[in-house]
């Protein structure tokens, strides 16, 4: 029996991926304009989850990469999706960019 998460589980893990690769990213900043040693053990795991993260978004589709960019991986207002979307397209569209997203990272 396969033991599927949730839609509500789904965002849950997709808000904390998004947190985690901006703390990647924050800290790898950090080390390169410090003059750090860049090849710490802690600076390459911070480096391959963002390398780890961009080439899964790279492998999902033109709407998925931007939803799950703006929603999770960036901060941005709440409503950016008006320029793109409607509201109703936004929702339907989010819900199969978090399972694509969340498909690709599992086959990488």
């Amino acid at each position: 029996m396969k033991n599927e998460l949730t839609y509500h589980q789904k965002l849950n893990l997709m808000t904390r991926l998004g947190d985690l690769y901006r703390c990647c990213v924050r800290r790898l900043d950090v080390a390169e304009a410090s003059g750090r040693d860049l090849r710490s053990p802690s600076i390459r795991d911070d480096y391959e989850m963002k390398v780890l993260m961009e080439r899964t978004l790279a492998d999902c589709s033109r709407e998925t990469r931007l939803i799950t960019t703006r929603d999770f991986l960036e901060v941005s207002s709440r409503d950016w999706y008006r320029v793109y979307f409607s509201r109703s397209q936004y929702y339907r569209l989010r819900r199969k960019a978090v399972d694509e997203f969340l498909r690709c990272l599992d086959n990488s």
